[in-house]
């Protein structure tokens, strides 16, 4: 996964060129519904296996972000796999520091105990809900990221009357994050080029390689700032004071989208509500 990644998919995306508000309202609308539905009951002997239940509102809200992603948005799976795989290992880590509880507990309301640890129903329903409100959530976003370059998202914000300066900013350091991937890139090409990593003499291949490491991290700071410095100059001579406007690109919204997008998340609503009994959580 390249940091590049993202914002590739984002452009080459046939879903570019929606309305940035009509993403924004979808992965806001199912991330919504992921986290505020509330979760379905079952019979007492199934809940002592699985906790207190599962979320249905939650994991339609992931299914459909799936299929949204892989389909009208023409994403490969591949890149959606791999853009989510970081969240998922950090959302399971902290499953498991919910699921292994600290502490005494009363014996007959834990499932395994090894002095003070112990996993119950409790512990186990609290961590299901972290990870399937994290994994489902985390889809829901992925909505909006894969569709939506940044610099789309950052000309749709003027539109709320954000002061320019904190926009300049996130432009800024948006695009700066190229250029140090660049940066970082070429010199460790050169390294390799140049078997930096080959041992010499006396010095070991892990020395070397961490000789290497602060060499590429002096000459990325460096060369980081002489060109920020550059391209300071270059907005000063350019009379910059407070933004660069550019002209954003007319989107037409469409009204089928907008009628799809009502129905499909009323009828997520729908179905938690009818196997809940609740509206909220």
């Amino acid at each position: 996964m390249t940091i590049t990644s993202l914002d590739d998919a984002a452009w080459d995306s046939p879903w570019r060129r929606r309305p940035v508000g009509e993403k924004v309202a979808l992965s806001t609308a199912l991330l919504l519904t992921a986290l505020c539905t509330p979760s379905m009951k079952f019979s007492r002997w199934v809940s002592s296996v699985v906790g207190s239940g599962i979320w249905p509102g939650a994991l339609l809200a992931g299914i459909v972000s799936v299929f949204v992603i892989l389909g009208p948005a023409c994403i490969a799976g591949r890149v959606l796999w791999q853009a989510v795989v970081a969240p998922l290992v950090f959302l399971i880590i902290g499953g498991i520091s919910v699921l292994v509880s600290l502490g005494s507990t009363p014996v007959g309301t834990v499932w395994w105990h090894a002095g003070l640890f112990n996993i119950g129903p409790v512990s186990s329903a609290q961590a299901m809900s972290l990870i399937e409100h994290g994994v489902c959530g985390t889809l829901t976003l992925m909505v909006l990221a894969v569709t939506t370059p940044m610099v789309d998202l950052l000309t749709w914000l003027r539109k709320f009357h954000i002061p320019d300066p904190l926009l300049e900013i996130a432009s800024l350091t948006y695009r700066l994050i190229f250029v140090l991937l660049d940066t970082v890139v070429t010199a460790s090409e050169a390294q390799h080029a140049r078997l930096g990593d080959t041992p010499v003499g006396q010095f070991g291949g892990f020395n070397r390689r961490m000789n290497n490491t602060a060499a590429l991290l002096g000459s990325v700071g460096i060369r980081a700032w002489t060109r920020a410095s550059r391209l300071n100059d270059g907005l000063v001579n350019r009379g910059f004071e407070a933004a660069l406007v550019t002209l954003p690109i007319k989107r037409t919204g469409s009204v089928r989208y907008k009628i799809i997008v009502v129905l499909v998340i009323a009828g997520l609503w729908g179905v938690s509500w009818t196997t809940t009994g609740r509206i909220f959580r």
